[in-house]
């Protein structure tokens, strides 16, 4: 399949170039299984159709991962794929924000599912709410088989989500939609093995200029099974309290010492290992 980034001219003697997508899907992944399927499929399901869906593939395995997605959806247009042997999640997601053709960026994990309406909304807000940098959304978290088992209410506005910031994560980050050239200014994605979102938000609310938002509505449903390594790991901790100390170094207040100490308690004497 020809891939669509270097086709922007179709026919030489009478040039057409090639409308970019208005949104970027981005997903990594290192297998290829019945999640995955089902998260690409609910990706290219949207209501809103002016999109790319852009995979990385990453790990040991790319080469049958990479075969399998193309064997699935390799008819739909709007798919690109792209390989890397660097297993890291960081490594690719800063790899797809620099392949990303859409000034707008939506994050997706491979197990989990984004419902019809995730897109149309999103991007409605974001056009609506041009100071918006990160915008997510509230959701739910389901089992293996799909069954809601929980719904998680996540601040909505600026105010709220800059206070969640100092203690917490305040999106989920599968939900975000965000602007991809105010991330690459901010660096992109640079944090640690569990907490590389969480990086990302503290350094971009260092920034005056851009907001935060969540929406009100459930755009995506969370796999429960990709919650327990992350949650409450050491790492994850040590990470977010790094985050939270160069904010504190670079003049944020004092606040974030405070909040860094914290985490890196929470590290020491109440994290899994």
């Amino acid at each position: 399949m020809a891939d669509a980034a270097n086709q922007s001219i179709r026919d030489s003697s009478s040039p057409v170039v090639e409308a970019l997508p208005a949104v970027t899907w981005l997903i990594a992944t290192h297998v290829a299984d019945a999640h995955l399927r089902a998260s690409l499929q609910s990706c290219l399901a949207q209501t809103f159709t002016d999109f790319e869906c852009l995979v990385i593939v990453n790990g040991d395995a790319v080469n049958e991962v990479a075969k399998q997605v193309q064997e699935w959806f390799g008819h739909d247009v709007r798919l690109r794929v792209r390989r890397t042997s660097v297993r890291h999640l960081n490594f690719s997601l800063s790899l797809g924000l620099h392949l990303a053709r859409a000034p707008l960026v939506a994050r997706m994990d491979a197990d989990d599912i984004s419902l019809p309406d995730r897109l149309e909304r999103q991007v409605a807000f974001m056009h609506a709410h041009r100071g918006v940098a990160v915008l997510g959304s509230q959701y739910d978290v389901i089992d293996s088989k799909g069954k809601i088992i929980q719904h998680m209410a996540m601040p909505t506005t600026h105010k709220a989500i800059k206070k969640r910031l100092m203690t917490g994560n305040p999106f989920c980050h599968p939900s975000v939609m965000f602007r991809r050239d105010v991330v690459l200014l901010a660096g992109g994605y640079l944090g640690g093995l569990y907490a590389e979102d969480y990086d990302l938000w503290a350094r971009l609310c260092l920034n005056p200029r851009n907001e935060f938002a969540n929406l009100a509505h459930t755009c995506l449903q969370y796999r429960s099974d990709g919650v327990g390594n992350a949650r409450g790991a050491r790492l994850a901790y040590a990470t977010m309290g790094a985050a939270q100390f160069k904010n504190f170094v670079a003049g944020s207040g004092w606040r974030w010492g405070v909040a860094a100490l914290i985490s890196w308690c929470k590290a020491v004497f109440k994290a899994k290992p």
